[in-house]
């Protein structure tokens, strides 16, 4: 079953002082502000009427800040 969290130390406190690295930090504050989205981007990810079986998928909140992430890389 997917996860909707797993606790590990923060990246962000870790970056240059850069552009990116404030960017980065202020998208990570953003979101631990707004946690309701972790639970409807762990929704939107679990499929319906499959059995859960094999490996867990990546947990709903790396999911939605990899998403973050990759919307300044590009």
């Amino acid at each position: 079953m997917r996860q909707e969290r797993t606790v590990q130390a923060s990246l962000f406190d870790l970056f240059a002082d850069h552009e990116i690295g404030r960017e980065l930090k202020a998208m990570s504050q953003w979101l631990d502000e707004h946690r309701e989205l972790i639970g409807l981007a762990a929704e939107d990810l679990r499929r319906r009427g499959v059995k859960e079986t094999g490996r867990e998928g990546l947990p709903a909140e790396s999911v939605l800040r990899c998403l973050f992430s990759s919307s300044i890389a590009s």
